[in-house]
């Protein structure tokens, strides 16, 4: 088993496609990081509206800013302050049909920053569109020379047997539980539509192991 070497890492990006996956794929490494006192910067790309589309407790703009909230709650428990989180704020649920010239945009903008001394990413082969799209926006907008690692939210399963060699981050399971209580939204709170999602326990059991794995970019 290969171990993540995190000694030169002063500066790290995170890229989310929705709010939760920056928890979901690196908590334990991104709460790693800080503890080593280098910045991480999160970067959510879609406004996560379409967990619950049909809440009438929760409509668009409330469901919107609440999981926006939630994001700042957990990071803040990772140990990053809210001015290193920002949200794009792109459709979710439909980023492989939006413009891919404006996707693109999107990112280069916040690429003019400070180059980090590591990206940490989406895989291109999550099961999820949202996650393939934001792998391909981060390939073309940063260069392909900053190193760079890729996490894995929702695994097909012909990758699930691939994932035991791929090189991990250790932490504590429990504090990666707390942080992902606080993503209410996905986790219970919206009962009132029977088509929204929520993380069900054996999602949380999955996610909230002690060990984060990740790919080579």
């Amino acid at each position: 088993m290969r171990v993540l070497n995190l000694s030169r890492v002063r500066h790290a990006v995170v890229v989310a496609p929705h709010s939760d996956d920056e928890t979901i794929g690196a908590f334990h490494l991104i709460r790693k990081l800080r503890v080593r006192g280098a910045r991480v910067d999160i970067i959510v790309i879609t406004d996560g509206s379409a967990s619950h589309r049909n809440s009438v407790q929760f409509p668009k703009r409330r469901l919107v800013a609440e999981r926006q909230a939630e994001t700042v709650r957990a990071m803040q428990f990772a140990g990053v302050p809210r001015k290193r989180i920002q949200f794009l704020g792109l459709p979710d649920g439909g980023l492989d049909t939006y413009d891919p010239l404006d996707l693109r945009a999107a990112l280069v903008r916040l690429a003019r920053r400070p180059t980090p001394d590591l990206l940490i990413e989406p895989t291109f082969d999550d099961d999820h569109p949202d996650h393939r799209q934001v792998a391909r926006m981060c390939a073309r907008a940063w260069s392909p020379k900053i190193p760079r690692i890729r996490y894995m939210v929702w695994p097909a399963k012909e990758h699930r047997a691939d994932m035991c060699s791929m090189p991990t981050i250790a932490g504590s399971a429990l504090a990666k539980k707390i942080a992902l209580g606080r993503y209410r939204t996905q986790t219970g709170l919206i009962r009132d539509d029977p088509q929204g999602f929520a993380l069900s326990d054996a999602m949380v059991r999955r996610m909230c192991t002690s060990r984060e794995r990740f790919q080579w970019g």
